[in-house]
């Protein structure tokens, strides 16, 4: 899954191109959080970095940054299964202000990711400024002005009861934070060992193992090649298929980084071709009965002609929805992985899970030692682990229990002062997650002017603009693939479409690049917020 990404939701150095080694590296000394800050970013990612660097190119010194982990990353940093990787150019994977001449890869391994996320600490001097080892459990504002502390609306609590009083909240959280365990009869009677792919035990040796996965999506696409090659049999149980595309990986020789070294603007225009060509294409394919469209379905018979050797297999591996509908597996050797001895694929479906193994629909009973969950995230999940607290003592998990939306992605009304980068509708289904959390910390630096240079204090999302915002959204999406009811997860239960961007990324870019004052409700003067 966080192949995004996103959603989604990748040199380290040619010896570090290790994608199952574990991300564990020693905690740093503990420091005292304070009980005030002007800003409270949540979460260490790479969209709480992004913003903390936007936040200290603005000359912004007095926020925080808080993160349960004991070290930055994210998802890079949580997710340690074989054979991760991002499922974009590592040349556009990276912020624009801090392009990297050493990726190693063409697509990045997990861990050179982890380590890219660090070196931005490094070099933009985030570390005063990280508070680790602080797990939020809520964030709630103060209606009432009389009662705000020092102005400070927002208290932040973490989950040892200490809290924190901010003007604004920064979530940084991403919309894919907690795996999505199977909901199968029988699964707790499991004697083996069963783990998620975003909680992967390497403790667990998988060698001589006999392996069941569950899911085809994109962490199955690049687990099942990570293992195939250790297990004495892996069998995977498809629920419906993907759409594959080649990733067409491959090392980045020393001669080419040398050239970007010494040649930043020829990284610089060679993120620009990738950036455009991507945005360009990608978003042509998403239209229902394009040319790009058909093109795109056809290299993918293409791929799968190619890669699966047996006729049935190949059959039982072929989509029956349009390329896009459900997110894309980009992956080289998935599909060749089904030509090997020990990989079985069964498409019956799950009847059930008994202590020995994985019961299908026909009532086969296919025995196993070690069962996989390839089963993704729950996309926009913050509201199951953080209690966030709006105007009146609405919650979120209510604002948002009809259905999920949000002003310009990233705000909610009746939550003045609260950002979600990557939130609802920020995701594309082409291009690279980064560019749109680069476009958010823009969006919201530009709150902060309009802050700072008027009376205000606060800024709140007017109901009446944010519905005409996404009326608008869902009836573009409805022009592209990802209104097909294919059963993606992008959607809930009514075909909302509460994940995907309906347009390019450079007009996502335009969109967001500047703030307008009447899209807000009108709150009580007060002080700007400063430094």
């Amino acid at each position: 899954m966080p192949t995004s990404a996103s959603a989604s939701f990748e040199p380290l150095f040619a010896s570090d191109h290790n994608p199952q080694a574990g991300n564990d590296k020693p905690a740093p000394q503990a420091k005292p959080l304070p009980a005030a800050a002007r800003i409270a970013i949540l979460g260490a990612g790479m969209s709480g970095l992004c913003m903390a660097i936007q936040l200290r190119k603005l000359g912004v010194s007095d926020f925080v940054i808080i993160e349960k982990a004991q070290s930055v990353g994210g998802t890079w940093r949580d997710n340690t299964y074989p054979n991760i990787a991002c499922d974009v150019p590592s040349h556009v994977y990276s912020f624009s202000f801090e392009l990297n001449p050493n990726w190693s890869h063409s697509y990045s391994g997990g861990k050179e990711i982890w380590n890219y996320c660090e070196r931005c600490v490094d070099k933009y001097g985030l570390d005063p400024y990280l508070y680790l080892g602080n797990e939020v459990e809520g964030a709630s504002y103060d209606t009432e002005t009389e009662t705000a502390i020092d102005g400070k609306r927002w208290t932040v609590t973490l989950t040892d009861g200490r809290t924190l009083r901010a003007d604004m909240v920064i979530s940084g959280l991403g919309g894919l934070h907690l795996p999505k365990r199977a909901e199968i009869e029988g699964i707790d009677s499991f004697t083996g060992k069963r783990f998620h792919t975003a909680l992967w035990d390497h403790d667990h040796d998988l060698k001589d193992r006999k392996v069941a996965l569950i899911g085809t999506g994109a962490s199955a696409g690049q687990t099942l090649p990570g293992i195939v090659d250790d297990v004495s049999r892996v069998t995977v149980f498809q629920r419906s298929p993907a759409w594959v595309f080649p990733r067409l990986d491959g090392a980045i020789e020393e001669p080419r980084r040398a050239r970007f070294r010494k040649f930043p603007w020829m990284m610089r225009a060679y993120r620009w071709f990738l950036w455009v060509m991507m945005d360009l294409t990608g978003i042509l394919s998403l239209r229902r009965g394009s040319r790009m469209a058909a093109k795109l379905k056809e290299n993918g018979l293409a791929h799968l002609k190619e890669s699966v050797i047996d006729p049935s297999t190949r059959a039982a591996l072929t989509p029956d929805y349009a390329p896009g509908c459900k997110r894309r597996v980009i992956s080289d050797d998935y599909l060749s992985s089904f030509n090997h001895d020990n990989c079985k694929l069964i498409t019956t479906g799950i009847d059930k899970i008994v202590p020995t193994g994985v019961v299908d629909s026909a009532g086969n009973l296919h025995e196993v030692d070690t069962l996989i969950e390839a089963t993704g995230f729950k996309p926009f999940d913050i509201t199951d682990y953080v209690q966030i607290t709006g105007r009146n003592g609405q919650s979120l998990q209510d604002a948002w229990k009809e259905k999920v939306d949000s002003h310009r992605t990233m705000m909610v009304p009746g939550f003045p002062n609260f950002f979600i980068m990557l939130g609802p509708n920020s995701a594309t289904g082409h291009t690279s997650a980064l560019i749109m959390i680069e476009s958010a910390a823009s969006y919201i630096v530009n709150c902060l002017r309009l802050l700072n240079s008027s009376e205000l204090d606060e800024l709140d999302p007017d109901p009446s603009v944010v519905a005409n915002y996404n009326a608008r959204l869902q009836k573009d999406l409805n022009k592209l693939v990802f209104s097909e009811n294919c059963g993606a997860w992008y959607t809930d239960d009514n075909d909302h479409n509460y994940t995907l961007w309906p347009y390019s990324a450079a007009r996502f870019l335009w969109e967001q690049a500047s703030v307008n004052p009447g899209e807000f409700r009108a709150p009580a003067p007060a002080a700007a917020l400063g430094n």
